[in-house]
């Protein structure tokens, strides 16, 4: 069962299918929802602040009570937070209270809300990133789902989104395009330097996020296609690229997550999207991709291989795993703790079948130009924007 089939059995309704962003109604209103929640207190500069952070992606849901109880505050921006981060229940007279009765009716009409024993939940989740408002599926998924997750679950920017916002060159562009968009935050940050983006899904639940979001924020030189990695662009050529594909090495006989499994490897849309871009990308021009890397000294020569050329290349690796740890994380949605366990065990049986010795996190970075690979490790979290360094690598 897919999350629009769950939505509109027990919903009544599909998210976001009413709205058409070409219906300038419907986009005025999105784009007030966006004014409101800043306009109260919940936008780009105040709305992590609210829970102490950085990044809102740095919220935990075991933090919920915590946050809750401690940390954010009692006013509208709270409530925002309370209900669009944490999805707390709220009765209509005070979700009405802080939002407005306009931004809860666009929310109703486009089935992002539920009652739920006679409260309200939000079906989605709210997220600035990059200074744009970006609505994904909810964090949380027994906040109004069911624990297992859907293969067409919208993901929320997460850590990997925002070290690649930062890796990614921002000189400015004719056209980037966003491959594997998900909810468009990639594609809406690069509107900021491009004259054009265009982000492309094979999830047409992603693209319907996408567009609402490019309405709320105003963005109108952002489209939105659905296909497999480049299939739908006919011959259309990029002077910028960035992707955050599914990587996740994923064993071929367990379910398949449109957002995370990468194939047996982790390297299947890996693949696609570096042999692609050979016919993409303008020269000179950036492409940057955000991954789990397996074997990273033999990555090299993977690279070349499937390109069909050597490219100047630098991968920038940014966390090592150990692998225990890391199949435990991929195992933890599971409520119950056996089938934890037993995931824990498929997984790591997986990886010695596809004789994955190494896991780790980082980045894919060319110009398009021909040239070896370099391969940098830093053990320091990006805690600002390193795009700069790395366009001084390259030109140096």
């Amino acid at each position: 069962m897919t999350a629009d089939d769950y939505s509109a059995q027990h919903f009544g309704a599909v998210t976001l299918a009413a709205f058409d962003p070409q219906n300038a109604a419907h986009a005025g209103a999105a784009r007030a929802l966006h004014d409101r929640l800043a306009e109260i207190g919940f936008g780009p500069e105040r709305a992590a602040a609210l829970f102490g952070l950085a990044e809102l992606t740095d919220v935990r849901a075991s933090r919920s009570a915590y946050y809750d109880a401690f940390v954010l505050p009692h006013d509208d921006a709270g409530a925002a937070a309370r209900f669009f981060v944490l999805h707390e229940a709220q009765t209509d007279e005070q979700l009405r209270g802080w939002l407005g009765a306009a931004a809860v009716a666009l929310l109703e009409e486009n089935a992002a809300l539920v009652t739920v024993e006679g409260r309200r939940r939000a079906v989605v989740s709210a997220t600035w990133f990059a200074g744009r408002l970006i609505f994904a599926d909810a964090r949380a998924y027994n906040a109004v789902w069911p624990g297992e997750p859907f293969p067409d679950y919208v993901m929320p920017p997460g850590g990997d989104s925002i070290g690649l916002v930062r890796v990614a060159p921002r000189t400015r562009r004719r056209a980037t395009l966003d491959v594997c968009c998900g909810a468009g935050a990639q594609a809406l940050a690069a509107a900021e330097y491009s004259d054009r983006v265009v982000g492309v899904d094979l999830n047409p639940r992603a693209l319907r996020f996408a567009r609402f979001n490019a309405a709320a924020n105003g963005i109108e030189r952002a489209s939105f296609v659905h296909g497999d990695t480049y299939a739908p662009l006919a011959d259309e050529r990029f002077d910028a690229i960035v992707a955050n594909p599914p990587f996740v090495p994923w064993p071929p006989d367990d379910a398949q997550l449109l957002y995370r499994g990468g194939g047996p490897r982790g390297e299947d849309v890996l693949a696609r999207i570096l042999s692609g871009a050979v016919q993409r990308l303008e020269v000179p021009g950036s492409l940057t991709i955000v991954a789990d890397l397996a074997d990273v000294t033999t990555l090299p020569a993977r690279i070349a291989r499937w390109q069909g050329e050597r490219r100047r290349t630098l991968i920038l690796l940014q966390r090592h795993y150990e692998l225990l740890d890391y199949v435990e994380t991929h195992a933890a949605h599971h409520d119950a703790s056996a089938q934890r366990q037993a995931q824990v065990v498929r997984h790591l049986r997986h990886l010695e079948k596809a004789r994955i010795r190494t896991l780790d996190f980082g980045y894919i970075v060319q110009d398009g130009t021909l040239g070896e690979a370099h391969i940098e490790r830093t053990n320091a979290m990006l805690e600002g924007p390193v795009s700069g360094v790395v366009s001084a690598w390259f030109t140096s």
